[in-house]
C-alpha cells in the first residue's frame, strides 16, 4: 500500500508538452459547440449505455478515421469493436466524469463500469469487474464523428486480455476555429508552463501557472494531493526518477475558462524510485488533462487520464 500511494503521488497529476498554437482572431467564439454537445449526449446515451450499435451511423460519419489500433477502420471496424465488448460486458455502462468542447472538437472523461460475462478479445467470460476511466477526442462535422483519439489505461485493460497500444497516435497540435483572446491566452499558458515547469523542470516557476490551493482530480489513483506544494514535491520526485523527463503537446482544445490536452510524455528510468533499480529503459507515456483557470489567469482545478500501463513497460511495479 505503501509503494502505491508513493507512486500515485509521484505519478499522478501530468501536464503537458510544447506545440505550437495557431489559431484565427475569433468573429464569433464556439459556433459549433452547441451542435458538438449534443451529439455527444446522444452517443453517450444511444450507443453506449443502450448498446445500439445500429445506431452508430446517426454518429459516426461513413469516412470517420479511427486512431485507436485495436479498431478496425471504418463503421464496420467500429461496429465490430462495440460487439465485441458488448458481448464481453453485457452490463456495461459510460459516464460521462468531464467534458471540454472546442468548435468542432471535443474531449470527455468517460468511466466505464461492467462485468465480463461473455467472451471479450478472444478471453472467455471471467466474471471479474471492469472499472474503467478513458479520454475520448473526437472531431466532429456538424453532428456526426469524423475522427477519433483516446487515451486507455491499459494496466486495467490487461487483465482482461488487452494487449497495451504504447505508440502515439497522430497529432494535430493546434487550436482550429474561432477563439477569443482568452482562450488563447490560456491555451498558451499550458502549453508554456509544459515547456517551462515540465520539460524544463522548473519547479521553482510553478507558480507563474498553478494557484497555491489549485485542486487535482484524478480518477484512477485515489488520494492524489492537490495543492502548489504537493505538485512540486511529487514532480520532484518524478525528476530524480526520469532526470530526462519531456513532454510534447498532441492536442489543445480551448473554450471558455477550460483547456484541454492529450501529451506525450517521455524519460528514461536511471534515477531512484523508492528503492526500485533503475532499467534504464524509456517511459514513453500518454495523458490528457483538462484545467479549468481561475479569475488570476492561473490554473484552478485539473483532471487527468494517464495511462499507466507505460511504467510497468519501463520497469516500475504498479
Amino acid at each position: 500500500m505503501l509503494l502505491k500511494n508513493r507512486l500515485t503521488r509521484t505519478l499522478g497529476s501530468l501536464i503537458l508538452a510544447a506545440a505550437v498554437i495557431a489559431a484565427p482572431s475569433p468573429a464569433a467564439a464556439q459556433p459549433a459547440a452547441a451542435s458538438v454537445e449534443r451529439a455527444l449526449d446522444g452517443l453517450v446515451a444511444d450507443v453506449w449505455n443502450q448498446h445500439r450499435i445500429n445506431r452508430v451511423t446517426s454518429y459516426f460519419a461513413s469516412d470517420y478515421v479511427e486512431h485507436d489500433t485495436r479498431i478496425a477502420p471504418g463503421l464496420p471496424g467500429l461496429r465490430a469493436y462495440l460487439n465485441d465488448l458488448f458481448t464481453g460486458f453485457p452490463d456495461l455502462t459510460a459516464t460521462a466524469l468531464v467534458s471540454q468542447v472546442d468548435n468542432d472538437r471535443a474531449m470527455v472523461f468517460v468511466s466505464w463500469h461492467g462485468h465480463q460475462t461473455g467472451t471479450f478479445a478472444g478471453q472467455p467470460a471471467s466474471g471479474k469487474e471492469l472499472t474503467l476511466v478513458t479520454s475520448e477526442l473526437f472531431r466532429f462535422r456538424g453532428q456526426k464523428v469524423v475522427e477519433h483519439w483516446d487515451t486507455v489505461d491499459y494496466s486495467v485493460l490487461k487483465a482482461f486480455g488487452v494487449t497495451p497500444q504504447l505508440e502515439t497516435q497522430p497529432r494535430n497540435p493546434e487550436l482550429s476555429g474561432c477563439h477569443t483572446d482568452t482562450e488563447k491566452a490560456n491555451a498558451a499558458k499550458i502549453v508554456e508552463a509544459a515547456d517551462v515547469v515540465m520539460t524544463q523542470h522548473r519547479l521553482d516557476l510553478a507558480d507563474r501557472y498553478y494557484e497555491v490551493d489549485y485542486q487535482h482530480h484524478n480518477f484512477q489513483r485515489p488520494a492524489v494531493a492537490g495543492g502548489l506544494e504537493a505538485f512540486r514535491q511529487f514532480f520532484a520526485s518524478n525528476f530524480t526518477t526520469f532526470p530526462d523527463l519531456s513532454v510534447r503537446i498532441d492536442h489543445v482544445l480551448a473554450q471558455g475558462d477550460r483547456v484541454a490536452v492529450s501529451a506525450t510524455w517521455s524519460g528514461h528510468f536511471t534515477g531512484d524510485f523508492h528503492g526500485v533499480p533503475p532499467t534504464g529503459q524509456l517511459l514513453v507515456m500518454h495523458t490528457s488533462d483538462q484545467y479549468r483557470f481561475g479569475a488570476d489567469g492561473k490554473v484552478a482545478e485539473h483532471w487527468e487520464v494517464v495511462d499507466y500501463s507505460s511504467f510497468a513497460a519501463a520497469g516500475i511495479p504498479i
